[in-house]
């Protein structure tokens, strides 16, 4: 409907005997005269890992392919479309080859008796004098695909442990910079727990020992202090000295000569390896729904960030343990993508409605439906490098921010090395840096653009009075409704190549992000949005509200024959 045509494929096993699916292929040939300069977007389609990637159909590179979708400009007037619109069995991996999209999944071996079918996942084809419309229509589909009538209504401010402290906090520092942001603007209303709070990754029923009351008394003192508590849990992975993996090795994945997959990290001491809990088995999802009811009914946090989704696929679990070749799960007749399926509709149904659900690590896709909030780029760190390719893969998600989930960019952090003290995380790139204030205002700048989560997670007591402005600053923009990175076309090529000009609103208010990423001035014709032509020096920002008489729909039109 609306432009867009939906198909429905059918896998079925016309033969006497079982059958099992080891690929799947479809291909769909376009009749329009495509030439191999005209570019191709493959959608962002996982945290950190694929971001939009834009090249001319000519020049295909080894990571042509997205798990959401492809488009063609095939001419100044003309956008071909495919895209997925779910991904509830296998992953569809869409890319373009010989004048056809082609979509490729793995079949895993999944048995179909004599005469059984299996629908395949959902795909969609339009085209389009409008690549935003195309985009917006994706976007309003999947939601409609996964009943999601409205997406949760957030606007979070705060504060989180991860980036300064990483594992090695105290209940002190949680305080103290509570205590301290509540001071940089007075209605912050949530502080994150991340990683690092519990005995072992796996056992999130218990809390460290060295935190006084545990979990509950910070939870507790969080609520006293007017906001609300948030956690972090790992929710596809445990270690072997964990209680849940020394009493049960059973929960966890195998592979076909019955050994534990055990990604070793280090030798000994603390998270020395990981092992990945194996949802197809009942006890593995019946702890991991004792573990959220703990944390959520009687620790008392309403917000749960679940991370490393994306460690339930097979492919992910065997790029990181290279020596084993293959996965077999407890139930094998399942895939993996039900297998991730099954552990995120558990964690729902054991958080309850109620609960705010980040999704955090993950393939997006195979999450819709389960949770609330997406994180849509990789891990930020204090380091001008990272923001253009934190712009680019967050911002390439806006048609799906509203409507899908909420977006996430990642924490806001300011500091310098100036800013640091010898309790900085020692994780790579997190401490010992160099970011100027303009810098660091450009991902502030982003931030105002994009998310509903504004979180800072510096030290707040020793980061400099001009710093601790920037978070002031984007607490004071309200998050918006709607976002696009106008100049989409223009940028993309690799993972650093960030967008330069976003358009936002939020209500009847419109602004414009410029973002010169470049060491050198650069020239914008704004005349679109009323402003003539500006120069900007290289690393710098700018936010301008509008004060026209057009309506956002107008600019965008009028700004993409320019820029689009």
């Amino acid at each position: 409907k609306n432009g867009m045509q939906k198909l429905s494929v059918t896998i079925k096993n016309n033969g006497a005997q079982a059958a099992s699916i080891k690929n799947i292929e479809i291909r769909i040939p376009i009749s329009a005269k495509l030439t191999e300069n005209m570019k191709i977007a493959y959608g962002s389609s996982s945290m950190g890992q694929r971001p939009v990637l834009i090249h001319p159909i000519g020049e295909a590179q080894k990571n042509s392919y997205s798990y959401m979708y492809a488009m063609i400009q095939a001419s100044n007037n003309e956008y071909l479309f495919a895209g997925a619109l779910s991904w509830k069995t296998f992953i569809p991996i869409i890319t373009f080859e010989k004048n056809e999209f082609v979509i490729r999944s793995n079949g895993e071996g999944k048995l179909l008796k004599p005469g059984e079918s299996i629908a395949y996942e959902s795909i969609v084809l339009s085209k389009s004098d409008n690549w935003n419309q195309l985009l917006s229509l994706f976007g309003t589909a999947i939601a409609k695909e996964y009943a999601i009538k409205k997406v949760k209504k957030a606007s979070f401010k705060g504060w989180a442990t991860w980036d300064y402290y990483a594992y090695k906090f105290s209940d002190k520092d949680i305080y103290e910079n509570l205590n301290l942001v509540k001071e940089i603007y007075p209605t912050t209303n949530l502080i994150q727990i991340d990683a690092g709070w519990y005995t072992q990754r796996g056992d999130f029923d218990k809390s460290r020992t060295d935190l006084p009351g545990g979990m509950k008394a910070i939870a507790d003192k969080i609520k006293a202090s007017g906001m609300t508590p948030g956690i972090w849990i790992d929710g596809f992975r445990a270690n072997t000295d964990s209680e849940v993996f020394k009493n049960h090795p059973e929960y966890f994945l195998h592979d076909n000569e019955g050994k534990v997959i055990i990604q070793q990290r280090r030798p000994e001491g603390p998270d020395k390896d990981r092992v990945y809990l194996d949802y197809s088995h009942p006890g593995a999802s019946a702890h991991i729904a004792e573990c959220v009811r703990v944390i959520t009914k009687e620790m008392g946090f309403p917000y749960l960030k679940v991370d490393f989704i994306v460690m339930g696929l097979n492919n992910e679990i065997l790029k990181v343990n290279p020596k084993f070749k293959s996965i077999k799960p407890y139930n094998p007749s399942i895939t993996d993508v039900e297998r991730v399926r099954i552990g995120l509709k558990t964690i729902r149904e054991a958080a309850g409605n109620e609960t705010y659900i980040l999704g955090c690590s993950a393939e997006f896709g195979p999450c819709f439906g389960y949770v609330d909030g997406m994180r849509t780029g990789g891990d930020i760190n204090p380091n001008f490098d990272a923001f253009p390719e934190r712009v680019l893969a967050n911002a390439g998600n806006y048609y799906l921010t509203g409507k899908v989930f909420n977006g996430d960019a990642d924490y806001l952090v300011f500091r310098s090395a100036e800013d640091e003290d010898a309790g900085v995380s020692q994780e790579h790139v997190k401490h010992g840096g160099y970011m100027t204030l303009n810098e660091a205002q450009m991902w502030a700048d982003f931030n105002k653009f994009y998310g509903k989560a504004r979180l800072s997670s510096d030290k707040l007591n020793i980061l400099r009075p001009e710093r601790k402005a920037l978070i002031n600053d984007v607490f004071s923009y309200p998050p918006m409704d709607q976002m696009i990175p106008i100049d989409f076309w223009q940028h993309g090529k690799d993972k650093a190549d960030g967008y330069e000009l976003l358009l936002a609103k939020n209500g009847k208010d419109i602004y414009l992000g410029i973002f010169n990423w470049s060491d050198t001035a650069k020239e914008y014709d704004l005349n679109a949005f009323g402003i003539g032509t500006i120069n900007l020096n290289g690393r710098y920002s700018k936010v301008i509200k509008y004060t026209g008489e057009k309506s956002y729909e107008e600019i965008i039109l009028e700004m993409l024959s320019v820029n689009g």
